[in-house]
């Protein structure tokens, strides 16, 4: 059988006589340890006669202590127990603004200081509401009347759990224990505060209590927008502050109304005050934003921020007040200073941010759009921010691909006439080694061309712009081209052979010759009518003209570039540029007449596939042309018109080979006039308009071409 005793272990069955003993002995009997034992022993081992009166007290209230789990929850249970010597505690503070110093109120401030030094609401909410109901003066009680605005209490952990508007709604109640005075004041009266705030510099003596708690009131504002907006975990955003559905706001901004404030000049200086002040807080709430971990969505909220912010500051001023060399350095002063308040990682955002965007916008256009950077790159075009800007950009260049980055570097650089000197070398050395590079892509390189020679770059461009005719004209054979990319191809045609007429005129002509081959759309009409440029369905633009156009055109700049010439012209000379321009049409139809290199005629005859020009349409064409224009150039024609006479495949072609060859050499010691030459050249293009239209299956109304080849042939 057990001992009877067993149950009562080690414990002393008698009460010890000494009261620290006694103390001591209650405390053991309790089981109580950790820090709590040693605060329990700290604050009340001295004075736990006066404050619990009796052992068994002490015993109750530790008993009830050790079913918490937290120390903080242990002592929160043993300050209830005396909830009425804290009222008296608190009371006394709201009497006289000091509280008498008491074990209880040591202990209270002793567990605040360690277990709620950061979260004054859970201590509040702990127990604590029952002792102050009212949670503004509970804090200015424990923690003192500045606590409200400081960064910790914005960060209490208690309000972590809040949804954005659940954390509105909380400050917006604090909002109103602090300004209780102002709030409780009648319409008129709430106005005359305001009022006296908004002029403070005319205004002498001491705010009244009213005038005094809005003003509180609003500094907490200003606490609250800085240290929300410097929370990673923001949850809302500025306009939901002033504009929610639990604001003030629009119960302060209703009282800028005539018939509160008895005057509208009043009332109007009264409502630029209150602006002044939101756009205040909009800059403390800019300024104080951590971007770090900001979204994209975020980010572009924070800017658009900045720049409202930045326009009500433009808009302060008028033009009356200020002349447009002033405004300009009013406006530069104000953005710079507003620059110098944010942190780097903010300033290298907004950039970037700046950046990405053009970026966005200048990719999203047409080829054939006119593609540059947004006015507001010139902002950070100055000795403050160019370095920084410079740094990111380039980044940002070199993520996107070398198509992306032509379209960027196509730009012009952002300009600022206050700085801008040799700073965009760096810009043109980027351009020039795009098509330097390796995996540079053959498809670009008639954009590039077009480009440097659009910027003046021709030196740049020139060893690019024969190749780049070649590739645009590949394109331009390709059916499936959109028609916004045949118009792109057609502007840089224009460029182009701008720029290869300047090089050489005869692959100027040579381009436009093969231009006409393989093209997939007709040149002319039914009716063999030229079609004219823009006119014709954005097929053409005005790089296209007649042949004896083209010649007149040449025949002219030569004309104003040879001083020289000028003074002697005549009749011979201009013979004699005609004469080898045709001679050069004539040259390169004789070139498409021939077998491609390596090729020869077997058994007397060849296949169409062994001939440069494998269509035997436009060798009919060729062959009619060389007829017209009747130049043998030393016997070349002749001989090779003979050759395809005997050996092409295509009877047609060798009917006509025989035709031209009788004409060749009918008119082999003719010397025709610059009249004669120039019939011929309208008559050569027309067999060839002709044979274009045969080739794309297109009609044509012989009778009416007829027409129109006599009308040209009258005034050529």
């Amino acid at each position: 059988m057990c001992r009877i005793d067993v149950s009562f272990g080690n414990i002393t069955l008698d009460e010890k006589k000494d009261p620290t003993d006694r103390f001591l002995q209650a405390v053991d009997e309790s089981r109580i340890d950790d820090d709590f034992r040693e605060l329990f022993i700290k604050y009340f081992q001295n004075n736990w006669q006066s404050t619990f009166s009796s052992p068994s007290r002490i015993e109750d209230v530790l008993k009830k202590a050790n079913q918490a789990n937290s120390i903080s929850e242990k002592c929160l249970i043993l300050l209830l127990s005396h909830e009425v010597k804290l009222s008296f505690a608190f009371d006394s503070y709201q009497i006289s603004g000091k509280t008498l110093s008491s074990p209880f109120y040591d202990f209270l401030v002793e567990v605040k200081n360690t277990y709620f030094a950061s979260s004054p609401l859970a201590l509040y909410r702990g127990g604590m509401k029952t002792v102050a109901p009212n949670y503004f003066q509970f804090l200015c009680w424990l923690y003192g009347e500045d606590y409200c605005y400081s960064k910790t209490f914005f960060d209490d952990e208690a309000l972590d759990g809040l949804s954005g508007q659940e954390r509105a709604q909380f400050f917006w109640g604090f909002f109103e224990s602090i300004s209780l005075n102002f709030l409780m004041l009648g319409k008129h009266q709430r106005a005359k505060e305001l009022i006296r705030i908004s002029s403070s510099t005319d205004y002498v003596g001491p705010l009244t209590k009213g005038g005094q708690s809005i003003a509180n009131g609003l500094s907490f504002i200003r606490a609250w927008i800085k240290f929300e907006s410097q929370s990673q975990t923001k949850s809302y955003y500025l306009h939901d502050i002033f504009y929610g559905y639990y604001s003030h706001w629009e119960d302060i901004l209703n009282l800028t109304r005539d018939e509160a404030t008895g005057s509208s000049d009043i009332t109007k200086q009264l409502k630029k005050w209150l602006d002044d002040f939101r756009f205040d807080c909009v800059k403390l709430s800019l300024i104080n934003t951590d971007l770090t971990q900001a979204s994209k969505d975020d980010i572009e909220v924070w800017v658009r921020e900045v720049e409202g912010y930045l326009t009500h500051i433009y808009i302060g001023f008028s033009w009356d007040e200020l002349n447009s060399d002033e405004f300009e350095s009013f406006e530069k002063k104000k953005f710079n200073e507003f620059c110098a308040e944010l942190s780097h990682v903010q300033m290298s955002i907004w950039i970037e941010w700046s950046i990405q965007d053009d970026f966005t916008k200048i990719l999203e256009l047409k080829k054939n759009s006119i593609k540059q950077l947004s006015a507001c790159q010139a902002r950070w075009i100055t000795k403050e921010h160019f370095e920084l800007w410079k740094t990111i950009f380039l980044e940002q260049l070199d993520v996107l691909a070398v198509e992306s980055q032509l379209s960027v570097l196509s730009c012009c650089p952002p300009y600022n006439e206050g700085y801008y000197s040799d700073c965009f070398q760096w810009w043109s050395e980027r351009f020039s080694l795009l098509i330097q590079a390796d995996k540079f892509p053959k498809h670009l390189i008639p954009s590039w061309t077009y480009i440097a020679l659009q910027s003046g770059n021709s030196v740049q461009a020139q060893p690019y712009v024969d190749k780049s005719i070649g590739i645009l004209r590949g394109e331009l054979s390709n059916s499936t081209l959109t028609s916004d990319e045949v118009k792109a191809c057609h502007n840089h045609l224009k460029r182009l052979l701008s720029a290869i007429d300047k090089i050489s005129i005869q692959k100027g002509l040579r381009h436009r010759l093969m231009l006409q081959r393989f093209s997939t759309v007709p040149y002319s009409d039914e009716k063999l009518l030229m079609n004219s440029g823009a006119l014709y369905q954005g097929h053409f633009y005005d790089w296209y003209a007649p042949f004896n156009n083209l010649a007149r055109e040449w025949f002219c700049n030569l004309q104003n570039h040879d001083t020289e010439m000028r003074q002697t012209i005549d009749e011979e000379f201009e013979n004699k540029f005609y004469t080898e321009f045709a001679c050069e049409l004539s040259e390169f139809f004789l070139t498409r007449l021939r077998l491609r290199k390596g090729e020869k005629a077997k058994d007397g005859q060849y296949d169409s596939s062994q001939a440069i020009e494998q269509s035997s349409i436009w060798r009919q064409g060729y062959l009619k042309a060389l007829a017209e224009l009747g130049f043998d150039l030393n016997g070349k024609v002749h001989k090779t018109v003979n050759f395809t006479k005997k050996s092409d495949p295509d009877e047609s072609v060798r009917s006509i080979a025989s035709e031209c060859y009788k004409a060749v050499r009918r008119h082999a010691k003719k010397s025709p006039s610059t009249q004669d030459i120039k019939r011929s050249i309208v008559a050569a293009e027309w067999w060839l308009l002709m044979c274009q239209r045969h080739e794309l299956g297109l009609e044509v109304k012989h009778e009416e071409a007829l027409k129109t080849r006599r009308n040209l042939m009258r005034h050529p």
